[in-house]
C-alpha cells in the first residue's frame, strides 16, 4: 500500500492506511501532549492527522527495515516533542510573574507621558550621563536588535566582562536614570 501511494498517488491505499494507522498516531498524540496546559496543540495535531500519516508515508523507507506502524510512532513523538519544546521556549506566565523579572520598560519609569517622550528622555541621559562603556551596553541590549533585546551574554563577550558586571552596570544606569529629576 504504501508503494501505491508513493508511486502512483492511490487515494484508496492512504485512506486504507490512515483508517489502520491512526490508532498508533493517536496514541502517540494523547500519550505526549496530555493535559489542559497542551490541548490547543494536541487539537491540532489531531486536525492535521490525515496530513501528518500522508507525510509519514512519503518519508518512509521500507529498506531501513523498520515497519510503517514504529517509523510513524516514532514522528509522532518526535513532533510532539518538538511541539513541546517550541511552547517552552515561548512560556506564558502570570502578570506577577513576569513583574518580578523583567526588563523595566518605560512606563516603569515614567508615569503619564508617551512612550515615545521616555525612549527619547531615556536615550538623551544615557547619552548625557554615563560612561562610556554603560553607553555601549544600552546601546547593544536596547539598539541592535530591532525586536528584541540583545542576549546579556553576547554583550558581556563584547565588553570583555562577566554577564553579571554587564547587568549591574545596566540597572545601575536604570536606577541613577529613576533618581534623576531631570527627567522625571
Amino acid at each position: 500500500m504504501i508503494h501505491k501511494v508513493k508511486q502512483e498517488a492511490d487515494d484508496d491505499s492512504l485512506l486504507e492506511l490512515i483508517d489502520r494507522h491512526s490508532g498508533v498516531y493517536l496514541t502517540m498524540v494523547d500519550r505526549y501532549l496530555s493535559g489542559a496546559s497542551n490541548s490547543s496543540e494536541r487539537n491540532d495535531f489531531i486536525e492535521n492527522k490525515l496530513l501528518a500519516i500522508y507525510n509519514t508515508v512519503l518519508q518512509f523507507d521500507p529498506s531501513r527495515n523498520a515497519k510503517f506502524p514504529t517509523y510513524l510512532a516514532n514522528s509522532t513523538r518526535w513532533s510532539c516533542l518538538n511541539s513541546l519544546t517550541r511552547k517552552k521556549k515561548v512560556k506564558e506566565s502570570s502578570l506577577d510573574e513576569i513583574n518580578k523579572g523583567r526588563e523595566p520598560r518605560t512606563d516603569d519609569l515614567f508615569v503619564g507621558i508617551e512612550e515615545d517622550e521616555a525612549l527619547f528622555l531615556f536615550k538623551d541621559f544615557v547619552e548625557n550621563s554615563c560612561d562610556k562603556k554603560t553607553k555601549k551596553i544600552i546601546d547593544m541590549r536596547y539598539n541592535e536588535c530591532f525586536n528584541r533585546s540583545t542576549p546579556w551574554v553576547r554583550i558581556a563577550a563584547e565588553v570583555g566582562m562577566s554577564i553579571q558586571g554587564v547587568i549591574n552596570i545596566h540597572n545601575r544606569c536604570i536606577a541613577d536614570f529613576k533618581k534623576n529629576k531631570k527627567y522625571v
